[in-house]
């Protein structure tokens, strides 16, 4: 594009001096124009799996472009930040180096071009900004820059490329990349719970009752299909007249911390106290702002135990 630019502006330059009479100005050649360079992002696999630290990583392929198909180009370089969201910057780490893979490392591809492989592991990016897994939280990110070198000492990054070049798909060009740390969850299942009526209603009764999870609005919101949030103590403390509590009410799990989000029919909203998982029993010590409560176990009966929760 900046070649383009500078030949339109010679041809009007050119134009305009035959046009009237006057002197033609130099004009910069096209074999010495000044020539950028990119890294363009074929494909990308994986992710930062919190659970999974030593599996981890995002794979690409990197196809590199510049005036010699790539061959005046001397280095990539890469560097890293980790972004903390989840706690409002407090434990942000600023931008630090990650690795530099050199010329010596592309290979010439079918299209004639200069690529490479590169694998960005988890663990390696958090021992850059100096974290392990207990300094990381799920739901915040590591970002990447990413900066060229060609022989003549020139170097191309984020600040100095324009925007189309990186958000055109026809370039794709490799200058940042955001890669969240994320916490797959899997609590789709079948129990069996136990309650035990508690708070401010005075119920003390003890209920039994069958029910799942499945997955609802995303990969870490659960919903019970019959809507009782109460897991059964609706019905030993109100009797066989009882509604459940329906309405919006889901389970969120944040990385093994669960939580109750929306609300009941009556637009109550509940509390998680307490929870804790050993083995195929959960237990949720909860309470909603209307005063009703229990302490309740699930024990999961599909042959399966609970990840680690609370």
């Amino acid at each position: 594009m900046k070649n383009l630019k500078k030949l339109f502006v010679a041809f009007i330059a050119m134009t305009t001096a035959i046009s009237c009479g006057d002197p033609v100005l130099p004009v910069e050649l096209f074999p010495e124009m000044q020539y950028g360079a990119y890294a363009r992002k074929m494909s990308q696999t994986g992710k930062f799996n919190y659970f999974d630290v030593a599996g981890s990583s995002i794979d690409m392929h990197v196809e590199y472009y510049d005036e010699a198909q790539g061959g005046n180009i001397t280095e990539f370089d890469i560097d890293v930040e980790y972004v903390d969201v989840i706690g409002g910057g407090a434990n942000s780490v600023a931008r630090t180096q990650f690795r530099t893979i050199s010329s010596s490392e592309f290979v010439k591809n079918a299209d004639g071009y200069l690529s490479n492989d590169i694998s960005l592991t988890f663990s390696a990016t958090m021992a850059a900004v100096g974290k392990d897994i207990t300094g990381i939280d799920g739901g915040n990110y590591f970002r990447f820059w990413f900066t060229i070198t060609k022989s003549d000492g020139t170097t191309y990054d984020y600040n100095n490329t324009g925007p189309n070049l990186q958000s055109s798909n026809a370039f794709g060009a490799l200058y940042r990349l955001n890669v969240s740390v994320v916490c797959p969850s899997d609590l789709e299942s079948s129990w069996d719970a136990v309650s035990v009526g508690q708070g401010g209603w005075g119920c003390t009764a003890t209920s039994n009752y069958s029910g799942s999870w499945v997955k609802s609005g995303g990969d870490n919101l659960y919903i019970e299909p019959a809507g009782q949030f109460d897991w059964g103590i609706y019905l030993a403390c109100y009797g066989a007249g009882s509604t459940n509590p329906g309405g919006t009410l889901k389970v969120q799990d944040a990385c093994g911390i669960l939580s109750p989000v929306g609300a009941s029919r009556w637009s109550e909203v509940y509390t998680f106290h307490d929870v804790s998982s050993t083995g195929n029993a959960l237990t949720i010590d909860w309470t909603n702002d209307y005063g009703e409560g229990a302490v309740s176990v699930l024990t999961r009966n599909d042959g399966q135990n609970w990840p680690d929760l609370n």
